[in-house]
């Protein structure tokens, strides 16, 4: 029994494990590295799908599955084998048509297990899934069941992820709008979420990094979960968590929650976790 038997430990994966420009900081795995050798178990709690992160999970030392989709589905890259998905309801396809008339010009996309389907134009998103190997398919008439998330992306203004800090106000209020639309269509029947000012991600109705971090804790049978983010996907599980951090970075929005405080994301935001449970347990 180590000082971390009964900790499993989700982290965030982009901007939290990883800094701003995707880099997972030594320090980050050298304390993970002496985590999980006093019997702590680590795994990622990321928006990513399935196939977005599967090349990243080659990179991360994870042991236990990981939570993806914003909690929409728990995979084990270990074994390739499915833990547990929460599906969308049966009208998703409504909900997916009345997204494209009311921003046409977004990109929207469905996300299965194991594809993307895209509406919309986005060479810059369209790259940044190739680089990932992500399977994609344009404008399909109706992606197979089951869809796990749906999403709506302001049009990418690099490969990668756009910098939070220099989204114009005017395109933030859009996509503020966008979501009391769409909260207005559906109800609690759906989680809405955001990860950046520009995006809009959307699960099944009661699921988020919270729900499914606390289910893998029960499942591995670790009592104390403890959970590090950085954007407002990640709020349901630091409020979930028995021990809640944001980094020092994080989403300005994040501030006004009672969270303790990690170090910034190039820093090692979870190695100054680690270090804190240190103190803590």
């Amino acid at each position: 029994m180590g000082r971390f038997s009964n900790v499993l430990l989700a982290s965030d994966f982009d901007h939290t494990l990883t800094d701003m420009s995707g880099q997972i900081p030594a320090r980050n795995l050298e304390a993970i590295a002496a985590f999980q050798a006093e019997g702590g178990i680590f795994t990622v709690a990321s928006g990513r799908s399935i196939p977005m992160f599967r090349k990243k999970a080659a990179l991360v030392p994870v042991n236990a599955p990981c939570i993806l989709y914003n909690g929409g589905a728990c995979y084990d890259y270990r074994t390739d084998e499915l833990l547990f998905a929460f599906p969308l309801a049966d009208d998703a396809p409504q909900l997916l048509q009345a997204l494209r008339d009311h921003c046409p010009n977004e990109r929207t996309e469905v996300q299965t297990l194991d594809c993307h389907y895209a509406y919309g134009d986005d060479p810059r998103r369209d790259a940044a899934l190739a680089a990932n190997g992500v399977p994609v398919q344009h404008e399909a008439a109706l992606p197979p069941q089951p869809w796990i998330k749906l999403a709506v992306y302001g049009t990418s203004k690099q490969v990668g992820y756009d910098d939070p800090a220099n989204t114009p106000p005017e395109e933030i209020a859009y996509f503020d709008e966008l979501q009391r639309y769409t909260a207005g269509l559906v109800g609690n029947r759906y989680a809405i979420t955001r990860a950046l000012p520009r995006n809009m991600e959307i699960s099944a109705g009661g699921c988020d990094k919270g729900t499914a971090a606390r289910r893998l804790a029960d499942t591995l049978g670790r009592s104390i979960l403890v959970c590090v983010g950085d954007a407002p996907n990640d709020l349901a599980m630091l409020q979930a968590a028995d021990y809640g951090f944001r980094t020092g970075d994080c989403d300005p929005g994040m501030r006004r929650y009672d969270f303790r405080d990690a170090a910034p994301s190039a820093e090692g935001s979870v190695a100054s976790v680690i270090d804190a449970l240190r103190t803590l347990l």
